[in-house]
């Protein structure tokens, strides 16, 4: 038992645990369907649908008390994102709330701390959050987006997009990589599902048999997701969210010469991967940038701004060079420059390819906060 689900002083009575609760709405669910049994008419034996009207008239009962019970008891999906909200949505402090929103190239490649001291400079204090986990697509960010503007005890001030073109260009490929995961099923409701047949009705290079694949596997997970199949063994209140961890870093796996040749190779880079589509943003990820904003926009969230994380692909720089050419609405940081690039010479800054750590990290972070503020963004 958590500390805070003890009764308070003054009170009596303790908080049932989840298993009784379970067993009580079981309980319930068993005594009407015997209920709705006696109510149906009575047929001759040979009259076959019964049987079915039972079962179907049985599960509709049992699935609708289910959600209620999963509502009632406050449940959310345990894993990154559970403990990650708890720590986001709790803040009710002073100073006002930078949001990063991204992958794990923004959750290995930006410290926090760092870059709320960076901001700070300009005069002005900020608490900067990110909600950025490894492997996360655009559907499942704009899902628990949802999820922390709900809870969140302060809404943002400034919101920043991490801009990264193989999530871009293939919205659904961790949706089909972590197909039919708690992970993915979790997040697939009515708008994720939507969105992902969308892309899919208007993607390219796609075979029929691709299409239908990805197809059903969508409206398999988000069948799972409306039913809450498997939910109660893998949900938690979320006041009993676990302390989030990064993990650590292995071994450096490039030699400074190596690292300096990359970079200057990514620098020079004008062309994009062969299976990306060459409109960027595309159509579909315009569209889906505007509902984001438009859902922080109605909790009176008026500010963004975009960046890249440094990268020695050049694929990954030429792709965030042409997005921040169409992006000019917003404010929009690619991470490169001469400066910057020399400070992340080393093998150690780099964990692979497009992922920072270490004074690398540090490097970064203070970089993007100095252009946030050179830039008005943080004003």
């Amino acid at each position: 038992m958590q500390e805070n689900e003890h009764p308070k002083g003054g009170s009596g009575r303790t908080r049932p645990d989840l298993p009784m609760k379970t067993l009580a709405c079981a309980l319930l669910l068993g005594a009407a369907t015997v209920g709705l049994y006696h109510l149906l008419p009575r047929t001759p034996p040979c009259r076959p649908f019964r049987a079915a009207l039972l079962v179907l008239g049985g599960f509709i009962l049992a699935q609708g008390g289910l959600s209620a019970a999963v509502a009632g008891l406050g449940l959310v999906p345990k894993g990154l994102f559970h403990d990650l909200l708890h720590q986001l949505t709790d803040y009710d402090g002073e100073q006002p709330v930078v949001l990063l929103i991204g992958s794990s190239f923004s959750e290995k490649g930006i410290d926090p701390d760092a870059l709320a001291k960076a901001l700070g400079s300009s005069g002005r204090a900020a608490a900067v959050q990110r909600l950025a986990v490894g492997g996360t697509p655009h559907l499942e960010r704009l899902h628990y987006l949802k999820e922390y503007l709900a809870r969140a005890k302060r809404k943002p001030h400034l919101v920043l997009f991490e801009i990264a073109g193989g999530y871009d260009s293939g919205p659904l490929y961790q949706v089909h990589q972590m197909r039919f995961s708690d992970r993915m099923v979790a997040m697939m409701d009515g708008s994720s599902a939507w969105w992902a047949l969308r892309w899919l009705a208007g993607a390219d290079g796609l075979s029929l048999f691709q299409r239908v694949t990805l197809g059903s596997e969508i409206l398999g997970q988000l069948g799972l997701h409306v039913s809450h199949i498997g939910f109660f063994w893998n949900s938690a209140p979320v006041r009993e969210a676990a302390t989030y961890d990064t993990g650590g870093s292995p071994p450096p796996r490039f030699s400074d010469d190596d690292t300096a040749e990359l970079l200057e190779q990514a620098a020079a880079a004008r062309d994009l991967k062969p299976d990306w589509p060459s409109e960027v943003p595309t159509r579909w990820m315009s569209a889906f940038l505007a509902e984001e904003i438009a859902t922080l926009q109605r909790h009176s969230v008026e500010r963004f701004a975009f960046y890249s994380v440094p990268s020695m692909q050049g694929a990954n720089v030429a792709y965030a060079r042409r997005f921040c050419a169409v992006m000019t609405k917003f404010a929009c940081i690619i991470g490169e420059d001469r400066e910057l690039l020399a400070d992340l010479r080393h093998g150690a800054d780099w964990y692979d390819f497009d992922h920072l750590r270490g004074a690398g990290r540090e490097v970064f972070t203070k970089w993007l906060g100095d252009r946030l503020v050179e830039m008005g963004v943080w004003p």
